[in-house]
C-alpha cells in the first residue's frame, strides 16, 4: 500500500522531533534552526503553485523536483515537552494496554475522523462536544483536559493550526491521530488491517475524480 501525503508529512514531523533526542545534543547548534526549543514542527507538502496537497492523496502526487516541503512551528503549551528517546520508550510501555481513558479518546477520534463532511477535527469541539457524548469519564472537564494533554504529550495525537472556515482570520487548533505510531494501531486493533489503517476522510467540495483530472492537466 502506497504512502499518503499525510503519512509522509507525519514521517517528516516525527524525524524533526527526534532531532531533540540526547543522541543529537552535540549537533544542537547546527540543528537548532530545524526545530527551535519550545516549538513543535508542522509539515505540509505543497505543489509548485503553493497549494497544499490533499491529506489522503497518494504521496506519488508530490515530487521534490516540482514541489516544496513547508515547515512551520507551533509553540508548545506550558509544561508540554517535545519528544525524546526517553518519552518514546514511555509511550511504548504505556500503550501496551488497550483500555483506559487515553485509548477511549483515540478510538473516539478515529471515529470522528472517519465522519463524512469534515475537513478537520477542531480540538475544542472534539474535547467539549464529542468526548462527553462518547465517553462517560469525559463528562468531567478536568478529566478531559488531563487525558487530552497526555495523548498530545505522548504524540498519539498531533495538532496543527488551520483556517477557520467561518472566520479565516482566526485560525483554530486541529487534531489528528498519529497513525504512524504502532501504539495507535495497537489501540485500534489495525495491525493486520492495512486497508483501514489510513481511512480516507471525506472533504467538502468537488469530487475526487474531478480533482485528479484537473491536476493531470
Amino acid at each position: 500500500m502506497k504512502n499518503t501525503i499525510q503519512q509522509v508529512e507525519s514521517q517528516i514531523e516525527e524525524a524533526l522531533s527526534k532531532l531533540r533526542s540526547p543522541e543529537y545534543s552535540a549537533l544542537e547548534p547546527l540543528l537548532k534552526p530545524l526545530i527551535p526549543k519550545g516549538y513543535r514542527a508542522h509539515v505540509s507538502l505543497v505543489d509548485k503553485d503553493q497549494r497544499k496537497k490533499r491529506k489522503n492523496a497518494s504521496a506519488d502526487n508530490w515530487s521534490p523536483e516540482s514541489g516544496e516541503v513547508r515547515i512551520y512551528f507551533e509553540r508548545l503549551e506550558p509544561g508540554e515537552q517535545p519528544v525524546s528517546n526517553k518519552s518514546t520508550a514511555t509511550v511504548t510501555a504505556h500503550a501496551n494496554a488497550t483500555s483506559g481513558p487515553v485509548s477511549d479518546l483515540v478510538r473516539a477520534l478515529d471515529r470522528t475522523e472517519a465522519r463524512p463532511g469534515y475537513e478537520f477535527v477542531a480540538l475544542k469541539w472534539f474535547r467539549d462536544v464529542v468526548l462527553p457524548e462518547q465517553c462517560e469519564w469525559a463528562r468531567s472537564e478536568s478529566q478531559r483536559q488531563t487525558v487530552l494533554h497526555e495523548a498530545i504529550e505522548r504524540r498519539l495525537i498531533l495538532t496543527s493550526r488551520v483556517p477557520n472556515p467561518k472566520s479565516p482570520q482566526f485560525p483554530v487548533t486541529a487534531i489528528r491521530l498519529n497513525r504512524l505510531l504502532p501504539d495507535i494501531r495497537t489501540i485500534l486493533g489495525t495491525q493486520e488491517d492495512s486497508a483501514r489503517e489510513f481511512s480516507p476522510v471525506a472533504i467538502r467540495g468537488e469530487s475526487l475524480s474531478a480533482t485528479i483530472l484537473r491536476e493531470r492537466r
